[in-house]
């Protein structure tokens, strides 16, 4: 927190301050083990979500329908696809390991880049929302990927019940959100 202030009164990114705290507690508290670091991080995560969550409603992403689902799909298949070939092309990936590299590369950090928004007034500009629209269907696009990247990584061949597995457990999480929600 005396890092945001001390960067703020400079006008440096929050997130700087951020980063550079993690640093400090790294080498204060001597942690080295990745355990102890990613334990840490998640926790960073989860607030900085749990944030994004407090300032987001359902309705509000029904009312910026074009900005995600519009411009958020023309930019993940624009960039995936191009990724996936530049995948293929010069790091000699296969089809599976390059399209999952290529759609990963193609995602941001929602919670970076709203939060450099949000710090710099620009939400609510278009390109600010053109921007979080892409971002939220990032976020969206986000668990076909990791489902792919089971599938692709599966030695068994039983994908349908998979893919019912995580269709039921999708289904029981949109349900719970919803109820949970009103």
């Amino acid at each position: 927190i005396v890092l945001n202030v001390i960067f703020k009164k400079f006008e440096i990114p929050t997130i700087i301050g951020y980063i550079a705290a993690g640093e400090i507690i790294s080498e204060i508290y001597h942690l080295s083990g990745k355990g102890e670091i990613t334990h840490i991080a998640e926790f960073g995560i989860v607030f900085l979500m749990f944030t994004i969550g407090l300032e987001f409603s359902f309705k509000h992403l029904m009312a910026m329908k074009q900005e995600v689902f519009l411009n958020g799909s023309l930019q993940m298949l624009t960039c995936g696809f191009v990724f996936m070939l530049l995948a293929i092309g010069i790091l000699g990936l296969g089809d599976k390991s390059a399209t999952i590299a290529g759609f990963a590369l193609a995602l941001s950090s929602t919670a970076v880049v709203l939060k450099i928004l949000n710090d710099n007034g620009d939400i609510n500009e278009q390109y600010g929302r053109k921007a979080l629209g892409i971002l939220l269907f990032q976020d969206i696009v986000v668990i076909p990927l990791l489902l792919l990247v089971d599938i692709f990584s599966s030695n068994n061949q039983n994908i349908e019940k998979l893919l019912f597995t995580t269709l039921i457990s999708a289904l029981i999480l949109i349900t719970l959100l919803f109820f949970i929600g009103k």
